[in-house]
């Protein structure tokens, strides 16, 4: 159960989590120093192996990983009671949650976790079935913000949604021909959680059913539908509004 994550920001993030389990690093003679410096400042004991810029290119796939190489284990994804027990009775602020409903691209995943954290958002949620496992792409993607963010695993949807209502948060959907639309969401000051769909198909037709309302994206009825990224970032910054005003 090893991952590989490779280049310095992403390294780097990597080791300042204290909830990833590490088991070593591999880097370059030459850079050997700077990575035992910040190994020992950061009050680790984790190995560095020595290996050859070659032999990084081999066990990096030959994409690019700036001299160094961190083997480690997939980040764990909590479940969504533990999420509800946990911030429930600590969080002051309305909890605000972003779902990906099948979303399958590692690089959109990555973007909107980076999002996700810029915005505020209290975790992110992702299906347990058609949803990417982590990878170097989706930590790239998310710019070392996989670290901070907490990621929830759902394995049911529906029941995800109406376990939500059932702790007062506001399930919306994003779907066009929703009713309601995403500028609206600044108003929201209690519990909310919004879904984006898969980049091709969009919301599940029972995810549609289930939420509390649709929303739309006031965009030109000539251009085609946004990026699964873009549409989800529109309404995490909507939903940041109304934090900042209070």
């Amino acid at each position: 159960n090893q991952l590989v994550l490779s280049g310095n920001h992403a390294v780097l993030s990597a080791l300042q989590n204290k909830h990833r389990k590490l088991h070593y690093l591999v880097s370059t003679k030459s850079h050997y120093i700077q990575w035992e410096k910040s190994i020992k400042d950061l009050g680790l004991k984790t190995e560095i192996k020595i290996k050859t810029k070659d032999q990084l290119d081999i066990i990096n796939n030959f994409k690019p990983h700036q001299n160094v190489i961190l083997i480690t284990e997939p980040l764990k994804r909590i479940s969504l009671d533990e999420f509800l027990i946990e911030k429930q009775f600590i969080s002051k602020q309305p909890l605000r949650i972003i779902i990906l409903d099948q979303v399958t691209d590692p690089q959109n995943v990555g973007a909107i976790i980076r999002s996700a954290y810029a915005f505020k958002m209290d975790a992110l949620a992702l299906s347990q079935t058609n949803s990417p496992i982590e990878s170097i792409g989706m930590s790239k993607a998310s710019s070392g913000t996989i670290e901070k963010l907490k990621i929830i695993e759902l394995s049911n949807m529906s029941r995800a949604i109406r376990k939500l209502q059932d702790a007062n948060f506001h399930v919306y959907g994003l779907a066009n021909g929703g009713y309601g639309s995403v500028l609206d969401l600044e108003k929201e000051d209690g519990n909310v959680a919004v879904i984006v769909g898969s980049e091709g198909k969009g919301l599940r037709r029972l995810t549609r059913e289930k939420v509390d309302q649709l929303l739309k994206i006031p965009i030109n009825p000539d251009s085609e539908s946004l990026n699964v990224s873009n549409a989800a970032s529109i309404s995490m910054f909507q939903l940041q509004k109304n934090i900042i005003k209070n």
